[in-house]
């Protein structure tokens, strides 16, 4: 359910200890770059080294020729790297003062340590207006007033939705700009369920996902980040969980093992839920393929009156400190924050990061689910800072299973948790602090 993407998602940081002495040059594929210097438009042949994600064949050939055609004097390396060792791997190069010049910078701890560059330079003199861009998804490139990263696309958490089971639910569709609370949205499940001992035949009415993942971060943490017991086991969270968990005990949502007998995950797309939080990359392919009518909305709210959160990110790539072309290095992230941005519409079909770069509009033509994306990702605002999000966090997997199993209330639960997650934050603020 949540992939790795978005595992990197709301400032999430591996606190691990980093070790980047020693890092003097960059070849960043083990044997590349020429040296020298040059603006990128000069005379002096250039080769750029770029780590990144697999699965983007149908856009970094494009990128690579586009922005070669632009400097013909830079030969852009790309080098496609498992998502699920990528850190590993770039901390190992680190280590060994051998980066990439350029690579997908979400470990906001290669900030703190100087293992990449500020681009604020290159952004004011190329006139790139980051207003425009995610804001939530931008807070993943920032740290302490400066911004070390740009990106091409938008990835969003958000509540997709089946218009036909509504329609025949006789259920309002949800508003892509107002979010449901947690009541209203367990009251829809109920209307769309349709039960069945058939279970190839029955219709759920949405997922019960654990909330702390796409959940507001404030409603688990303060402001500062620091301080998780007494605002993650507080009576409205504890409300959230005990509402989702029990969309799965009611039957409203189907159990792990339910999943396991019918073979897939993407039951949304089948038409056996209603309506289910998920990640907008794969949520929209996946239901354009099957030919869903559907739509899009904000991720539910715990209370009436709380704030809309869209939990975003992007590619995040930066400039390390290493590199012996730095300059060439900024020219090409910001080729890829602006051309880029209209790439990723031409040639991925992707939502961009910069919603008003050219031919932005044009993502959602004739289809009403892609302009309510565009409406609810609009609503985007900066996200709280948590170091070592995933880890913090991990205990609350185990206490929203035993919710759902009825072992434990949802109060109990995260009563248990909380202590363990405060603790585990305290650590990772530490080593975070220790960083230098």
């Amino acid at each position: 359910m949540v992939g790795m993407k978005l595992r990197w998602l709301i400032g999430t940081l591996s606190v691990f200890a980093l070790v980047v002495g020693g890092c003097t040059s960059s070849d960043g594929s083990d044997g590349t770059g020429d040296g020298g210097g040059g603006d990128g438009n000069g005379e002096e042949e250039v080769t750029l080294t770029l780590w990144a994600f697999e699965g983007e064949e149908a856009f970094f050939p494009t990128l690579k020729e586009r922005f070669e055609a632009d400097h013909p004097n830079i030969t852009l390396e790309i080098t496609e790297i498992p998502e699920d060792n990528y850190a590993t791997k770039v901390d190992t190069a680190l280590a060994a003062g051998r980066p990439p010049d350029m690579g997908l910078t979400y470990e906001q701890r290669w900030f703190k340590a100087g293992a990449v560059l500020p681009l604020d330079d290159v952004i004011e003199s190329e006139g790139i207006d980051l207003s425009t861009f995610n804001q939530n998804a931008m807070s993943g490139c920032r740290y302490e007033d400066h911004v070390y990263c740009l990106g091409s696309y938008t990835g969003a958490v958000l509540l997709f939705y089946n218009k036909e089971l509504f329609d025949a639910a006789g259920a309002a569709y949800p508003s892509s700009t107002e979010p449901m609370t947690i009541d209203e949205f367990a009251t829809v499940a109920a209307q769309l369920s349709q039960p069945n001992e058939d279970l190839s035949k029955r219709v759920w009415g949405t997922i019960g996902e654990a909330p702390f993942w796409w959940s507001d971060p404030i409603t688990h943490f303060s402001q500062d980040g620091r301080t998780a017991e007494g605002l993650m086991n507080d009576a409205p969270t504890a409300h959230l969980y005990d509402v989702m968990s029990g969309l799965v005990r009611d039957g409203y949502a189907p159990t792990g093992s339910e999943f396991e007998l019918l073979g897939t995950e993407d039951l949304l797309a089948t038409g056996q839920v209603g309506m289910a939080i998920s990640d907008n990359l794969v949520a929209i392919d996946a239901l354009e393929t099957a030919g869903v009518e559907w739509g899009a909305a904000p991720v539910p709210i715990e209370t009436s009156g709380a704030p809309v959160y869209v939990a975003s990110w992007t590619d995040q790539v930066g400039v390390f400190a290493s590199s012996e072309h730095p300059e060439e290095a900024k020219e090409f992230v910001a080729f890829l924050g602006t051309v880029g941005n209209e790439l990723r519409i031409e040639v991925a079909d992707q939502l961009p990061l910069d919603s008003a770069a050219p031919g932005a509009e044009t993502w959602a033509e004739e289809s009403e689910g892609r302009a309510e994306v565009m409406a609810a990702v609009a609503l985007a605002r900066g996200a709280v800072f948590v170091p070592g999000f995933w880890d913090v966090t991990s205990p609350l997997w185990d206490s929203y299973d035993a919710m759902v199993a009825g072992d434990m209330t949802a109060q109990e639960g995260l009563d248990e948790a909380a202590p363990v997650v405060q603790e585990n934050l305290d650590r990772a603020w530490e080593t975070w602090e220790a960083i230098s």
